[in-house]
């Protein structure tokens, strides 16, 4: 038999034993972040981390080259299009210029084993996938149908010699804009006899027209017919391998209005500087200092 309540009177609420105080949760999030903190400095002992541009001890990106590469790529801007992308129509986008604090960061990423750096990269890659989609929103290029970010895919080769895709890992960590999807729809063909003879060499050794004679039939895109795609790249140089991409995507029946890429790189200039160098001229690209 149940005991009657007093009219108003409120049953006893019953207090769930995984719900701290609000003092005490605050105690216990101030030590779990001194914890982290000290893990973070044993960890630096025995895996010591410095700055990817400057070299200066304890962190990915030292205080002063992040704010100026958060400075010289927090305004995208419009490459002059290069030749192998002229005949496309595609308007090319880019984070930076490939010099300096972003170029040291790409080749550190990309070449030096440093995927540390892949959550930078994301962060500078985001204010151009967003002033992208803003332009294309709307635009009879596009259309009102969703955008895909298309990777350009790496060569086997690459992925053997660094163990992981550089474009798809950047774009995977970036911020999105809404409505839009990455979209992994292009990868390389499998090479015959012929076509592996004519591929035999670096491409950073050649020329625009080489690159593009080289590059020409080496992709293909699935799944995409009906759909917007804009290619994605890490660094444009001659524009071969994303006019290559470009071609296998409309191939394949896509609309393509766009390229973006996180450094752009002067096209006229000869292959050992665009392989050495870091010297770039943007078309229309703010310039910003400190």
């Amino acid at each position: 038999m149940t005991t009657p309540r007093a009219p108003g009177h409120l049953p006893p609420t019953r207090s769930d034993p995984t719900r701290l105080p609000p003092g005490r949760a605050a105690r216990w999030d101030l030590r779990t972040a001194r914890c982290g903190a000290w893990w973070a400095q044993a960890a630096e002992l025995l895996l010591p981390v410095s700055c990817a541009v400057c070299g200066e001890p304890g962190a990915t990106l030292c205080r002063l080259c992040r704010i100026v590469l958060r400075r010289a790529t927090a305004r995208p801007g419009v490459l002059v299009t290069p030749a192998p992308l002229e005949a496309t129509g595609v308007r090319v986008w880019t984070a930076g210029e490939y010099e300096h604090e972003l170029a040291s960061c790409l080749l550190s990423f990309k070449n030096g084993g440093r995927s540390d750096l892949a959550p930078v990269l994301s962060a500078v890659l985001s204010p151009v996938l967003a002033a992208v989609a803003r332009e294309l929103r709307g635009s009879p290029a596009a259309g009102p149908r969703r955008l895909h970010w298309v990777p350009v895919p790496t060569s086997a080769r690459a992925r053997r010699r660094r163990w992981f895709d550089p474009v798809a890992t950047v774009l995977d960590g970036a911020a999105l804009p809404s409505g839009t999807r990455v979209t992994p729809a292009v990868g390389h063909r499998r090479s015959g006899w012929r076509r592996r003879g004519r591929q035999a060499g670096s491409q950073k050794t050649r020329g625009g027209a080489q690159r593009e004679r080289a590059l020409r039939g080496t992709m293909q895109a699935r799944d995409v017919r009906g759909l917007t795609c804009v290619v994605v790249d890490d660094v444009l140089t001659t524009g071969a391998t994303a006019a290559e991409a470009v071609r296998a995507l409309r191939s394949a029946g896509a609309r393509v209005p766009a390229v973006v890429t996180l450094a752009g790189v002067r096209v006229p200039r000869s292959p050992g500087e665009n392989a050495g160098g870091s010297d770039a001229a943007v078309s229309e690209f703010h310039h910003h200092f400190i």
